[in-house]
């Protein structure tokens, strides 16, 4: 395979049609991806989710955490064993891990898949991993994925709108079966083609350029988080609020930069105080990932993700894993039987 085949996305070989989700992983996954990283293997249980415990059978250890999140916690580029859920394991004393990440998602989707699972089962704690760029994800009635080919492919998924009186109202179930070929609509305009076919452009010349690009420009990836009024972040705001109203349990909102904000190319202030925002006004936990990855040099930041692939490596889920665990330790104490 060449270097372009080896990294293009590969969500929609893995996935299958859900009616409320969208998607999920096919059940009884065991299979190897070619990766920029040197290949990774994906292993899917029964239910769908790159878990390696059922997600149905009864709690073994003393504590159990739930960790929602997309491609980011599912595990993109590397195999089940080396993400940070599975840090979280070997970290945390007698307690096991259920992952319930959902590569390409949006944070719409991963409360779903909350509110479909977290009612049958025994636990003690939820992470809720939010990729600050799954601001853009939740407005969207669309994702996009590859074919066979590697062209672009549009799937279709769940969304929420904002009720007149504050509420959540779900919109677009039962989910259409059929992917479309060609952009949503609401994704065409001559601004959006501009930025589109300027990302071509830079992503033409390869990483390294790419990086150099944005080290110069200190383009703003996520402007939604510029005003607490935007659409994207109170439709974010309104889900988080909601899914933490409804959990039992200690919950923490880990919040997982885009790579600019590690690599410190892009500010992550505004991010930081729409977060915080949301932890004061709804008594909401909120985790900011990115205070523990700062302190490490700039060449180790830069291998917290791959080369061309902006998932984390190896190393980046070690990182975010310990992170975590020492978050989550003092929450899980409590409740020991």
């Amino acid at each position: 395979m060449n270097a372009r085949t080896e990294i293009r996305p590969v969500y929609l070989p893995l996935m299958q049609h859900d009616d409320i989700l969208g998607y999920r992983f096919v059940p009884g996954l065991n299979v190897r991806i070619a990766h920029e990283g040197g290949g990774y293997r994906v292993k899917t249980n029964r239910e769908g989710f790159r878990c390696n415990r059922e997600v149905m059978s009864p709690k073994s250890r003393a504590h159990r955490v739930l960790v929602f999140g997309d491609s980011y916690t599912a595990g993109d580029g590397v195999s089940n064993g080396h993400r940070y859920s599975e840090i979280l394991e070997q970290q945390l004393e007698d307690t096991e891990v259920l992952n319930f990440g959902l590569s390409n998602s949006g944070t719409d989707q991963q409360y779903l898949i909350f509110q479909q699972y977290a009612h049958k089962l025994d636990y003690d704690a939820v992470v809720i991993g939010v990729l600050a760029e799954n601001i853009k994800r939740n407005v969207a009635k669309y994702r996009e994925s590859a074919d066979e080919a590697g062209a672009a492919i549009y799937m279709p998924k769940p969304w929420f709108e904002i009720s007149p009186a504050g509420g959540l109202n779900l919109m677009g179930v039962p989910v259409p079966l059929q992917y479309e070929n060609e952009l949503a609509n609401e994704a065409h305009g001559s601004k959006g083609e501009l930025f589109s076919n300027a990302r071509k452009i830079v992503n033409k010349f390869g990483p390294g350029f790419k990086d150099t690009v944005q080290k110069l420009t200190r383009f703003q990836p996520l402007p939604e988080y510029d005003s607490a009024d935007s659409h994207g972040w109170r439709l974010m705001r309104a889900i988080l609020a909601q899914w933490v109203s409804e959990s039992h349990v200690p919950v923490v909102i880990a919040v997982i930069p885009v790579y600019q904000h590690v690599e410190r190319t892009a500010s992550y202030a505004n991010v930081r105080k729409r977060f915080d925002e949301l932890a004061a006004s709804s008594d909401v936990p909120v985790y900011h990932l990115v205070d523990d990855l700062w302190p490490h040099a700039a060449k180790i930041r830069r291998s917290f993700r791959f080369r061309s692939d902006c998932h984390m490596t190896p190393l980046g889920h070690k990182t975010v894993g310990e992170s975590l665990a020492r978050v989550l330790a003092p929450l899980l104490e409590p409740r020991s039987r």
